[in-house]
């Protein structure tokens, strides 16, 4: 079971930088609370995909910290 249990999702200076502007944070954290069910583990991190977006997120301490998150054309 990929269950992620975290207190807090925070942002990391490399999705501010490069993808806030593409994939606004309100969209990315709801599509982490609704894609419970597509959570795959990837070399230490998490990776949520699907139609609409690809987003990878890492979990440190019980903070969810999303790294990249692209809309897909």
């Amino acid at each position: 079971c990929n269950m992620v249990h975290f207190r807090t999702i925070r942002k990391t200076w490399h999705y501010i930088k490069n993808h806030q502007r593409a994939a606004p944070w309100s969209e990315v954290t709801d599509k982490i609370f609704r894609s419970a069910k597509i959570i795959r583990k990837k070399h230490g991190k998490y990776e949520i995909e699907d139609d609409e977006y690809y987003i990878l997120i890492e979990l440190k301490n019980g903070i969810l910290y999303v790294i990249n998150a692209k809309r897909k054309k």
